[in-house]
């Protein structure tokens, strides 16, 4: 026989693919479900907390429990591939960063999640290396009153811009939006003019494919928190998908 909060889940989850649950809809409160099931809190925020675990609900403080919205609730397990991962032998890898002051930008504004555009941004960039090859160049922004003074130094220093606001360890439970697509630049093009630089196999050529990836991360409340672009060397990268 299943355990009370399995069978919680399962009713749930069945109640969403039905459609009586839509995405961003607000489910059942705790004290519906422990009238419902006669069962203790415990059982219901364990049949919870598994939800959000699995991407399927967001628990909004103070506001209840939502179906995701941005992500279907199976979960989709997303792997890249770096040079590190690829290389058959040991490679040198190193990472430059450049951290630019305050600034507006509309429509990267607006990509973030502001009605009006005006709010300031920073814009960090990152161009990393392998033995001496740049393989690739992205560009991340970000509301600058996200990030502190402290936090910008320990950026400069070599910090992970994930692992300062937290994104890391709850990647899975966070909502993304990603596109992938090949495009193809050429010589007036700033980042062809980046790539070039050490580069022997393309400095002859009037221009290159790319690998262009384009990414929204969302926090737990389902608000733009990151938007990036990556322009990144084919033969450095891939990915790997899979669901369950």
């Amino acid at each position: 026989m299943l355990p009370k909060y399995e069978i919680i889940k399962r009713e749930i989850i069945k109640k969403i693919d039905e459609g009586i649950f839509k995405a961003g809809e607000k489910i059942y409160s705790e004290n519906e479900l422990k009238e419902k099931y006669s069962v203790s809190n415990t059982t219901v925020v364990k049949a919870l907390n598994d939800l959000v675990n699995e991407g399927i609900l967001i628990r909004r403080q103070g506001k209840g429990t939502y179906v995701r919205r941005h992500l279907l609730h199976k979960k989709v397990l997303f792997s890249e591939l770096t040079p590190k991962d690829k290389a058959s032998q040991i490679v040198a890898e190193k990472t430059i960063t450049k951290i630019s002051s305050s600034y507006t930008d509309k429509e990267i504004s607006m990509k973030l999640g502001s009605r009006t555009g005006k709010e300031k941004i920073i814009h960090i960039r990152q161009i990393a290396y392998v033995n001496e090859v740049i393989w690739k160049v992205q560009d991340r922004y970000i509301f600058s009153n996200k990030l502190s003074a402290d936090i910008i130094k320990r950026l400069n220093k070599g910090a992970s811009l994930s692992k300062e606001l937290n994104i890391t360890e709850h990647t899975v439970n966070f909502p993304i939006k990603m596109k992938i697509r090949y495009i193809t630049l050429d010589r007036s093009s700033e980042i062809f003019q980046i790539m070039v630089k050490g580069n022997d196999e393309i400095k002859s050529k009037e221009d290159m494919a790319l690998i262009y990836l384009e990414k929204i991360t969302y926090n737990s409340d389902e608000e733009p928190l990151v938007y990036m672009k990556s322009y990144i060397c084919p033969n450095y990268y891939e990915i790997e998908i899979a669901s369950e």
